[in-house]
């Protein structure tokens, strides 16, 4: 039930934001992506610490940073905007936009990875988690790696 609701509400805000990122002047595009991207390393990276064991490993938390991270992974993707990698602060790369369907299988192979963290982190097997954590930060890398500036 609880999942249920939670999923509703997110298809509910995602289309919400999908038609109000059309109305969105690139500067907020931006603001919103980098913030996305802000909490998502400051979640993701709390995942990742514990599957390096640089941090002890704890089964709630882990649960609440793979929540957290699958539902925030959703939301980068609508804000790159055109024209937001020439902004001050971008690390976007124009490549984006020149391979626009490869950067968004990019990023969707991101979100399916991002999805899959609450199901392993509800399983409570640390190995199973670093394998997660593994395949999503790699998912990860390979957007950076192409259309991320440094």
């Amino acid at each position: 039930m609880k999942k249920t609701a939670i999923a509703a509400a997110v298809a509910v805000a995602a289309t919400a934001l999908l038609a109000q990122a059309q109305q969105i002047k690139p500067e907020d595009h931006l603001k919103y992506r980098k913030a996305a991207y802000s909490l998502l390393g400051l979640h993701f990276g709390s995942l990742a610490a514990m599957a390096q064991d640089k941090k002890p490993y704890n089964k709630e938390e882990a649960i609440r940073d793979a929540d957290f991270v699958a539902l925030v992974a959703t939301e980068p993707k609508l804000h790159f905007g055109e024209g937001t990698e020439k902004l001050e602060g971008s690390k976007a790369k124009a490549e984006i936009w020149q391979k626009r369907s490869d950067f968004d299988q990019k990023m969707d192979k991101m979100v399916s990875e991002t999805g899959k963290l609450p199901q392993v982190a509800r399983n409570g097997d640390l190995a199973a988690l670093k394998k997660a954590v593994g395949e999503t930060g790699s998912a990860c890398k390979a957007c950076h790696d192409e259309y991320r500036n440094k």
